[in-house]
């Protein structure tokens, strides 16, 4: 079976607000691993395309947390469904939303709901372009400005909505 991904940061209580988001990687030294949880029902992945029933891996957003400090968002990568039998592994609740209000096309992609049980990652699962965590759990920011960062998110969703809006008046 082929290892396939889906971009899993929205929440179901907090839509797009980042700094909003619940999920929690927490790092643990001893075992060098980050569990992955998710602590309430608003923390569950809500909506990311691709989920519901065909991603084998997602690269999740949530707050890393390291010696008691809570370092904000960060990105990891995540199997959530074995490539065997595609089952979800342990810890991992996974499934389709259903579908969509309005236009048809909203249900070509299978978007999907996603929560985790206190589900262990290795520590290099962990995107460190912008930050890392060493193998005793100490954070390390690189020079880039998180405000870079969110501005290129910002960017791209401007992006999808003006060419939506082009789209459609073409229609």
């Amino acid at each position: 079976m082929q290892i396939i991904g889906c971009y899993a940061q929205t929440e179901l209580g907090h839509g797009s607000n980042v700094q909003g988001l619940e999920s929690t990687a927490t790092f643990d030294p001893q075992t060098d691993e980050f569990v992955i949880h998710s602590p309430t029902l608003t923390s569950s992945k809500w909506w990311p395309g691709g989920l519901g029933k065909v991603s084998t891996h997602a690269v999740l957003y949530a707050r890393l947390i390291t010696n008691g400090n809570d370092y904000g968002i960060n990105g990891f990568i995540v199997q959530l469904r074995s490539l065997e039998d595609h089952k979800p592994l342990p810890g991992v609740t996974v499934g389709d939303i259903g579908m969509k209000f309005g236009n048809g096309a909203y249900n070509t992609m299978d978007s999907g709901v996603l929560r985790f049980d206190h589900v262990p990652i290795p520590r290099d699962q962990m995107l460190m372009r912008v930050s890392q965590v060493t193998r005793g759990g100490k954070y390390i920011q690189s020079d880039v400005p998180r405000q870079l960062l969110y501005g290129t998110m910002v960017y791209v969703r401007k992006t999808i909505v003006a060419d939506a809006s082009s789209a459609l008046s073409r229609a």
